[in-house]
């Protein structure tokens, strides 16, 4: 090994204090990584429309439904039947929360105000088929009559093919999950007050596109470049090792070909 990759291999051993920070951040432990919940969308869904859900045993009743409708509709740009003062002075305690219903990711139904809310969430995967407009219209056909409003909910609030939806990033997620897990301490329960930090914490991690592990990975990148390159370069070919074994097994083994 030449010099110069030597020193540079040196410096992002010995002189990284920022790797020994995403190492720590790593080693910090958080239920939905132990999981392995983070990309997966299904999961991610699961958790929202279980804090969505009043009748759920998390001591929120509607308040997180409520926070998500109406930070989503006062930040909307489209004229929706819903108001953001409808949605302050509504009481939302009877909210019905489905999940999968007619392939939709989660939809909440408030009976008493016949409001029917449309949320497609993707994490990794976008859009296809037309499913927008699609679920929009079942919907509709299903609940006619109804005041209806489309959630499209991604990393980084991507504007959804359909406008009749209102773009929403897991950055908003993160903050509203955060808030209602300090601001109803008191009635929150240790565990899903716990439960709801490791969430906000993953988001924080992994999902948003500024998350602390991608900014972190970026600076280690550009102040060790050359070190990483040529590790890269030289990482072990597992494919390669396992035939290797392989074949010296069958030919340790009489009768083997």
């Amino acid at each position: 090994m030449n010099k110069s990759n030597r020193q540079a291999l040196e410096a992002f051993l010995l002189d990284n204090p920022e790797l020994e920070q995403l190492e720590a951040l790593l080693d910090e432990f958080n239920i939905f990584e132990a999981i392995g919940a983070v990309r997966q969308e299904v999961r991610h869904s699961d958790f929202l429309a279980f804090l969505l859900n009043p009748g759920e045993r998390h001591g929120l009743g509607a308040a997180f439904a409520q926070k998500v409708l109406l930070t989503a509709v006062r930040a909307s740009e489209n004229e929706i039947g819903v108001t953001a003062v409808d949605l302050a002075l509504w009481e939302l305690d009877g909210l019905q929360v489905l999940r999968e219903w007619q392939n939709i990711d989660i939809l909440l139904l408030d009976e008493s105000h016949h409001l029917a809310v449309i949320i497609e969430n993707k994490v990794d995967s976008g859009e296809h088929s037309g499913q927008l407009p699609r679920y929009w219209r079942i919907v509709q056909q299903r609940y006619p009559g109804w005041q209806m409003v489309g959630l499209f909910l991604t990393p980084d609030g991507r504007e959804p093919s359909d406008e009749r939806y209102i773009p929403l990033d897991y950055g908003l997620i993160h903050d509203l999950v955060l808030e209602m897990a300090e601001g109803r301490a008191s009635t929150l329960g240790a565990d899903v007050q716990t439960l709801m930090r490791h969430y906000a914490q993953m988001l924080r991690r992994h999902i948003m596109p500024d998350s602390d592990i991608a900014q972190l990975a970026q600076r280690i990148y550009k102040k060790h470049q050359r070190a990483l390159d040529l590790i890269f370069e030289h990482r072990p070919d597992l494919q390669s090792e396992l035939r290797d074994y392989l074949i010296a097994m069958i030919e340790a083994t009489p009768g083997m070909i």
